[in-house]
């Protein structure tokens, strides 16, 4: 009796952690970037991408940092981590700012060519355990969200969750 509930246990397990799809099988997904305390940049970015990747398909998506008037590429092995947690996204020297506008630079002639980058700004910690920062998804001049996040560290993690501002009361 007791080998078929053994049995009934690694059955349900396997079917929790099975992929359908025989040799195409998708891979594991990585950590979470909000795992790491030394990179809070990277898991707001990280949690950022998650939300935009499981939403909209579509354009060209790069990422950078941001002083409010020009954007940057990350430092590569950040750069290199989003883009191992998120196969989609493209490494910001293939986004252009064209006309006021992000273009894939590297689109087929007459393929579609829009891209948006996805900016941190503002970045700021007042201590190792509570951080903020800006998250804009940047498509032009006129296409732009921009949202604030507060971030503390725990026993988890990095917890992320929207910091409202007030402008006047």
């Amino acid at each position: 009796m007791r080998g078929v509930f053994v049995f009934a246990g690694a059955l349900a397990l396997f079917g929790c952690v099975a992929v359908p799809g025989g040799d195409n099988a998708l891979p594991a997904p990585l950590p979470k970037l909000s795992q790491q305390h030394a990179a809070p940049q990277l898991a707001l970015l990280d949690s950022a991408l998650a939300d935009h990747f499981a939403e909209l398909p579509e354009p060209t998506t790069c990422v950078a940092e941001s002083d409010g008037r020009t954007s940057e590429a990350l430092p590569p092995e950040g750069e290199k981590a989003l883009m191992e947690r998120h196969p989609r996204l493209a490494p910001f020297a293939r986004c252009t700012l064209r006309d006021g506008n992000w273009v894939d630079a590297e689109a087929e002639e007459g393929a579609p060519n829009a891209a948006m980058v996805v900016e941190l700004a503002n970045f700021t910690c007042a201590d190792e355990f509570s951080c903020t920062g800006w998250i804009r998804m940047v498509r032009g001049i006129e296409g732009m969200t921009t949202n604030r996040f507060g971030m503390e560290w725990g026993a988890n993690g990095w917890v992320i969750a929207p910091a409202p501002v007030r402008i006047a009361e």
